[in-house]
């Protein structure tokens, strides 16, 4: 069961990395989350047919039909993130995301009969509330942006869900395959009912934006990768609150960046003692949590 910690830890990580990467394009290069959502699903599609090349894709209903339809929908879920990101601070829309391991827990366990012991639901806790400590901005009902954040964490915890009952019967790379395809297709779609602006986004791209786009697909598609197997591996409650170690680490890079690269995160601002103490903090309760959560 080692690899299931290793996926569930490291996911995080490559998602950290990609958001810190999404929050600077979408604030300072491309200011249209619905075209930059098509640009960075395209990139992904060399993944799937790397897949379809070197795997024996089932093509059961849980696979083609479930993993497909999640992929399609998401291309257009994805827009309340990036609409997010172009509103707020990128570790104020992260820290709201990552509220749905709570949703998955109360999930699991209706619909798919996961029990966890008490520990390991403190450890969730401890976990997602350390998200809520790397807020700056108070959420209320004027914040539009963090309140779509928390629709789309419903909905993301949802789709985890019917996941980690499709991968039951499928294999992860069928799932994998499917999910991109589905996705690809989304991305067309909406390239289709965006033409005009998409058209406009799509001549503006430079060489180095460019790179940034492959960049932020190749890199979250590694962390949806090993997201999956952690979920098609083990309870998906455990495996979506380790992910929640994510919008600490989203702080800690941005941290270091506003400090070395002022201009390279526009949306953020970190200083002061207090941002210090919720920093260590934050890092603190993700120890405890993962901790309780591993049964250490």
């Amino acid at each position: 069961m080692i690899d299931y910690w290793v996926f569930a830890l490291l996911a995080p990580v490559f998602f950290a990395v990609g958001n810190v990467i999404d929050n600077h394009v979408l604030h300072s290069r491309l200011r249209d989350p619905v075209s930059y959502n098509i640009l960075t699903t395209w990139p992904s599609l060399p993944f799937a047919a790397a897949i379809f090349l070197f795997w024996r894709v089932s093509f059961a209903f849980n696979a083609w039909f479930v993993a497909g339809t999640i992929g399609f929908v998401f291309t257009f879920l994805f827009i309340m993130y990036t609409t997010a990101m172009m509103k707020e601070q990128g570790t104020n829309v992260v820290s709201v995301l990552y509220t749905g391991p709570l949703f998955v827990a109360v999930l699991a366990a209706v619909f798919l009969g996961e029990r966890l012991d008490t520990v390991d639901y403190a450890g969730i806790v401890l976990i997602v509330a350390s998200a809520f400590l790397v807020l700056y901005r108070r959420f209320d009902s004027k914040n539009r942006a963090l309140g779509i954040m928390l629709v789309y964490a419903l909905l993301s915890s949802s789709a985890r869900i019917v996941a980690k009952s499709a991968l039951e019967s499928v294999d992860l790379w069928s799932y994998l395959f499917w999910f991109l395809v589905g996705g690809g297709i989304g991305s067309v779609v909406l390239a289709i009912l965006w033409s005009r602006r998409f058209s406009v986004a799509w001549r503006q791209l430079d060489a180095r934006t460019t790179s940034l786009l492959i960049a932020t697909s190749t890199i979250s598609t590694f962390g949806l990768i090993l997201l999956y197997a952690a979920i098609s591996l083990g309870a998906v409650s455990i495996a979506s609150g380790l992910a929640a170690v994510q919008p600490t680490i989203v702080f800690l890079l941005t941290a270091v960046l506003v400090h070395f690269r002022p201009g390279a995160v526009p949306s953020e601002r970190v200083s002061g003692r207090w941002a210090d103490m919720r920093k260590i903090g934050a890092v603190l309760l993700i120890i405890l949590g993962v901790l309780a959560l591993t049964e250490a």
